[in-house]
């Protein structure tokens, strides 16, 4: 319900209890001049959510949500007041209920506008249903009546579904050169999509920044594909026992002393890079690839994958000096035929003064959850989570190419099935197990196809949303 006022109701009002207040001579009243909105806070709010019905039909339901959950903030300076949290998808913002306080006890009204664009002002209360769909001009003002601010009020909503993957078929970017590889590995750098494939005797490199593929040098090792890692600004790689970086993909420059080298590349952190060395060590160098020293482990050494399939790392949440890395792939499995699983270590890093050096442990969670060993298996740190596709199973084990994505909550330890995360539903790589899997900053998931030569591109929505400010000063 609008009550419609004018301003100059306001004033004249003050006016009117200034001179009351004036004739008590009992007692002593002060009036501001300043004032501002000081506090925000939403009520009961309608949802509705949808559904199938027992006959497969779309039916709808509604629900409560409690408002108060959903903090706003207030932009002094900027005159804003909004949740940078949103309210979830189906929320009713045109019935809300809402609880606004001021400083020194100013007045708050809605400002709207009339049919010919003029201000027509509404009291505010606090029991009655304000209509939120767009953004709203509220003024506030001071119990002086002679001055007040004006503040827009946004109530956000979420428009999807914060834990659906939306995936696109990116057309523009098929190419069919990525149907003459027989094996592929995909990473991001410096913006650019870089996948390294072998074609024969040699391996590949092509290049995009989102649009056309052009072709970057290439490699006359087949296996070099095989060792692509990146750290910091950097891909690294092997190509004829001999490491070789690159920071776009066009060039590429020698690094390492001889002798003192990795035979495979496994991983990377924020600072090291991670290998396994003739011996069947881990290793691993802080200095761009020069000087490999061998890293602790604490297991059997040999359940290290022999082939790295993907890697991820992430500061601790409990300290941010220290981070945790991820390694996972597959044993060799001429010579482990009896392998239905994949092998997955991680190691902690400690980067203060006082760090401690910590091992390489394999992470054996429930037999139940446990990564399969899956063909050209592709393992990528994704947000908070680790995920892993694959063609058909490998070794023993008896997986369906492509039928799932293996989602990691616990760092590795556990692989399940996590309904927020899925293939699109009209993938298709052919009879063809050679594809390749990455994550750029912007917080997409790539998948490039070997048998078919098309490229995807799909986000998990609520990591595509952009973040609010939620501190202000004046």
């Amino acid at each position: 319900m609008r009550r419609i006022i004018r301003p100059f109701v306001i004033l004249f009002s003050s006016l009117i209890l200034t001179v009351s207040c004036l004739s008590d001579d009992s007692a002593s009243y002060i009036y501001y001049s300043d004032t501002a909105i000081t506090s925000f806070s939403l009520g009961t709010l309608n949802r509705t959510m949808w559904t199938k019905s027992s006959t497969g039909a779309d039916s709808s339901y509604v629900e409560e949500i409690d408002g108060s959950d959903y903090h706003f903030y207030i932009d002094q300076a900027g005159r804003r007041i909004y949740n940078p949290d949103s309210l979830p998808v189906g929320t009713d913002a045109a019935h809300v209920i809402c609880n606004i306080g001021s400083k020194n006890g100013g007045t708050v009204v809605i400002a709207y506008k009339d049919t010919e664009g003029a201000d027509s002002l509404a009291y505010y209360s606090s029991s009655d249903s304000i209509d939120f769909s767009e953004p709203l001009d509220f003024r506030v003002y001071a119990n002086d009546g002679m001055n007040f601010r004006t503040y827009k009020i946004s109530v956000n909503v979420h428009k999807e579904d914060p834990d659906s993957f939306t995936w696109q078929r990116m057309d523009g970017m098929a190419s069919q050169t990525f149907r003459q590889f027989d094996a592929m590995k995909a990473s991001t750098l410096g913006g650019r999509l870089i996948v390294m494939g072998r074609d024969g005797s040699a391996t590949r490199v092509m290049i995009s920044n989102g649009g056309a593929w052009t072709e970057g040098a290439s490699l006359a090792d087949g296996e070099a594909w095989a060792n692509a890692v990146v750290k910091g600004d950097s891909l690294f790689t092997i190509s004829g026992g001999q490491i070789m970086r690159t920071a776009d993909g066009n060039t590429w420059d020698a690094c390492g002393q001889a002798g003192d080298l990795p035979v495979r590349l496994m991983a990377a952190g924020s600072v090291k890079l991670y290998g396994l060395d003739a011996q069947g060590r881990v290793v691993s160098s802080a200095h761009g690839g020069y000087g490999w020293t061998a890293d602790a482990i604490t297991g059997d050494a040999s359940m290290l994958p022999a082939t790295g399939a993907g890697y991820g790392y992430a500061a601790l949440k409990t300290d941010e000096t220290a981070e945790r890395i991820i390694m996972a792939g597959n044993r060799d499995l001429s010579a482990h035929a009896e392998d239905s699983v994949a092998m997955v270590w991680s190691k902690i890093e400690e980067y203060s003064n006082a760090a401690r050096q910590h091992s390489w442990i394999q992470c054996e969670g429930d037999a139940k959850y446990r990564l399969p060993s899956l063909t050209n298996l592709s393992v990528t740190a994704y947000g908070d989570v680790m995920l892993a596709i694959g063609g058909k199973g490998a070794g023993a084990s008896t997986a369906e190419a492509f039928s799932k994505v293996y989602v990691s909550l616990d760092n590795g330890l556990t692989w399940a099935v996590d309904g927020s995360y899925y293939l699109p539903e009209d993938f298709t790589n052919g009879v063809s197990d050679v594809f390749a899997m990455t994550a750029d900053d912007d917080n997409f998931i790539w998948i490039i196809c070997g048998g078919t030569g098309d490229v995807w591109r799909g986000r998990l929505n609520r990591l595509g949303w952009p973040e609010e400010q939620t501190s202000f000063t004046e």
